[in-house]
Order: structure tokens, then sequence, then C-alpha cells
């Protein structure tokens, strides 16, 4: 059986990301594609949420592709197109955060094209940070995708910028639309069952660690609301990764018992299961309000951390006026929603996505690089290195100049406060010397004049 490396973030806690290789399985597989599909992440590790898939380590992706060639090479989806590396917690059970290599998931397949000249195709992933002088190195990355697929408008005009022509650019509606599909509604009634949730009588919400306490107020002031209008409250953590339980857990805590929690992470089934079922999904989580809107249900976001790409998708599903990122708005927005909110229309979304599909499928079924590597490749690998050692030696030249102007002045300034103390100290002194000569002067002068006085 042939395989396809599909490179995402697989590897830690986080639903939305988990999605993708169901996805992407499902859809290939209803088009009549029996291949392999090989997870890739920047560490080895089993897949979370119970799916349980190997995951490979994106170091060991060459020596595989030497073993058994790789017929293509698919990135994404996810917000992951970018240089920097967060803090993550990398399992259910750690407390710790330490940086996660996000580039690793999109360099090295690169890195593969470029050596191997094997397809590689972008699953509609997001780009959340425009470029600014590393622009050239980024064009030079982009410039020869086979499939270029970017699941937003910003994404797509950052490329752009890059000086990626625009028709090469697909803009595709984040794949997580299409898990609609991926289970029978019967299964998903079952599993609410089991959660002894009712279909339509609770509500979801999540948030993560990064929610102020303001915002942690005035959430809490909103599902208390709506826990008195008789909705159960469910809290729900998507992204363990983001400290997300321990949160929702003292979030629980507070409530006294009236808002219930998972007692241990569900499978993606069950997640999936919990939010096609709610009256309403309240929360920062992207994937949260895709799948929940997907099943028809009512839908708000609190995107307190201000994110680029869950205000697209509110745009893009017109729903605007229920994206909210101030605190003081949520229970007003919360109320909105249960009067006025009605289903999103999603015909257009998969059939935009069913076009994504098939051209992929079409990649794959040629087996060969759309766009195979130019021959000024090796010439032009070679400027963007020397960009950017230039650029690195430059930088680690202004940190140490940095460095000695701050020691200098940190002595300089200790100088002044020497100097400042000193000078304060003479101060003193030559106002007692004044002082004493003043009386001095007075007292020989007294003196003169009483024998004056005296003589007369």
């Amino acid at each position: 059986m042939e395989r396809i490396a599909l490179c995402g973030v697989f590897d830690i806690p986080n639903y939305g990301d988990h999605l993708f290789p169901l996805i992407v399985r499902n859809e290939l597989r209803k088009r009549g594609c029996d291949y392999e599909v090989v997870l890739f992440s920047p560490s080895d590790a089993r897949e979370c949420f119970v799916e349980d898939s190997h995951i490979h380590s994106l170091d060991d992706m060459e020596r595989m592709h030497q073993e058994q060639p790789f017929r293509a090479i698919i990135v994404g989806g996810g917000e992951i197109i970018h240089w920097h590396r967060y803090q993550q917690k990398y399992s259910f059970s750690r407390d710790s955060f330490r940086d996660y290599p996000m580039d690793k998931v999109w360099i090295v397949p690169f890195m593969m094209k470029l050596k191997y000249n094997v397809p590689l195709i972008w699953n509609a992933p997001g780009i959340p940070y425009d470029y600014d002088i590393e622009r050239q190195c980024t064009n030079f990355l982009f410039s020869n995708i086979d499939y270029i697929s970017v699941r937003n408008t910003f994404s797509k005009e950052v490329l752009q910028r890059c000086g990626v022509p625009a028709e090469r650019i697909h803009q595709i509606p984040d794949t997580g639309f299409a898990l609609g599909s991926l289970a029978a509604p019967a299964d998903l009634a079952r599993m609410r069952g089991d959660l002894q949730l009712d279909e339509g009588k609770y509500v979801v919400f999540h948030c993560n660690r990064f929610i102020s306490k303001e915002d942690e107020d005035a959430a809490f002031n909103a599902l208390n609301g709506l826990h008195d209008k008789g909705y159960a409250v469910y809290l729900l953590p998507l992204a363990y990764t983001h400290g997300d339980d321990a949160k929702l857990a003292a979030i629980r805590d507070r409530s006294g018992g009236r808002f219930r929690m998972p007692e241990s992470p569900l499978s993606l089934f069950q997640i999936i299961a919990v939010l096609s079922g709610c009256a309403m999904y309240v929360g920062t989580s992207l994937h949260g309000t895709v799948t929940a809107s997907v099943y028809g249900r009512k839908v708000v976001s609190f995107d307190y951390q201000q994110t680029k790409k869950t205000h697209d998708l509110y745009n893009t599903l017109g729903l605007g006026d229920y994206y909210v990122t101030d605190g003081s708005q949520l229970a007003r927005t919360v109320d909105l929603a249960l009067k006025q909110q009605r289903p999103v229309d999603f015909t257009e979304i998969l059939d935009a996505i069913k076009q994504h599909f098939d051209t992929i499928v079409s990649v794959l079924d040629k087996g060969e690089c759309l766009h195979p590597n130019p021959t000024t490749q090796a010439s032009q690998f070679s400027d963007m290195a020397f960009l950017f050692f230039t650029y690195a030696y430059e930088c680690e030249g202004l940190r140490k100049r940095v460095k000695e102007l701050t020691e200098a002045l940190d002595t300089n300034l200790r100088f002044v406060e020497i100097f400042k103390g000193r000078s304060e100290y003479l101060q003193q002194e030559n106002d007692k010397l004044q002082q004493e000569m003043t009386e001095t002067l007075d007292y020989k002068l007294n003196n003169i004049k009483s024998r004056l006085t005296h003589r007369k």
C-alpha cells in the first residue's frame, strides 16, 4: 500500500488539530483512495483523545521516505504556518509547559520537497502573523509548493505580500467543517446518553489559562444566567495543551457543583457528541464553534485573546454579531443568540471543501510534482542561508553591543549615585563650615564691639 505523510500538531492534546487526520482519511476513503496516511509531528507520540494512532517524529521522515517513498506530503490544517515557539503542555498528565517547535511542521516537509522532489500539499492551514524582514526567505519556502491552500483571507494576503502569485493560492474554509460525516447521529446520541447529557438542554463553555480574572468573572455570571434559565452548564476542556482543564475545574469548584465537567479526557467522538447536542456553545475554541455550528447549534465566541482566525471565522459564517472580545458584552450577546441566532447554511462551504479534496486527490493520482524544483533552487537556498546567517551575525553583534552599552550605563549610573551621595555629603559639610564660619565671625565681631564699647 502506498503511503502519504500527513504533518500537523498531533502530538499534543488539542481537539481541533486531531480532527484533521480523521477528516483527511475520511475524505480520501470517500473518493476511493486506498493510501496509508502516516502521521508526523515534532515528537514521537501516541495520538491523544483515545484515537491512539502512532505519531512519528518529523526527525524520522527522511529515513522512512528512503525505506519506502511517500507518494506525497500533506501539511495541515491548523494555525501552524509561523516561526514562533509557544509554551504548550505536551500531555494530559503533565503540569509543565515547554516551547513547541511549530516551524518544524512545515519546514521539514519543505526540505523533503527540496531534496527528493516529493509532491507537497497544503491542507488549508492558517498563517496568524504577517512577515517582514524574512519575506524573501518565506517566498523561497512557499514558491514551489504543489498545491497551496489556506483557510482565511488574512493568510492569503500574507502569502501575496511574500510574493506568491494570487492565482496559485486557494482560499478554502477550514476543513473541520467536513466533520459532519465522521459519525452516525445515533452513535453520537448514545454517547451523550452515556455522559448523561440531554440533547438541547445544556450549554457548553470553554476557556483556557489565558483568560483574565475580569473576563472569568463575566463568563461565570453569564453561565449563572443560563443556569437560572434552566440550562445545564457543561465545562468542556478542548485544548489541554493550554491548561483548559485546570481553569475549568476552578470554575466548576467555584460554582459549588452547579456546573459539570468530564472527570477524565473524552475521546474525539465523545467531544463531537457533546458539541453536536448542546443548546449553545460559548467559548474561545475555533473548532468548538466549527463543530457546534455544523450540527446547527447556536454559538458565541468569547475571543478574549482577539485572534484573527476566530474573527474571520465568525465573519465568514455571517455571525459577526455573536463575536465578543469584551467580557462586559458576553451576557447580552448570549441572550441575543438564544433569541435570534439561526443555523448557518453550509452548502457553499461544503462545496468548496469537496472541490479542495478533489484537487488533492488529483495531485495524488498524478504522483508527480506540479511545480518541480527549479534548477536555481540550490542557489536560492544558498542565498537564503547567507541572509539568515548574515542577520544572525548582525543581531548577535547588536546584542553584544547593547550588552556593552548597558553595562557601561549601569557603571556610570553607579558612579553618579556615588558622586551624588558624596556631593550631598560635601554640601552638608560645606553648609556646616559656612555655619561655623558665620558663628565665629559673629562671635569675633561682637567681641570687638564689646571691647570698643568698654574703652569708651
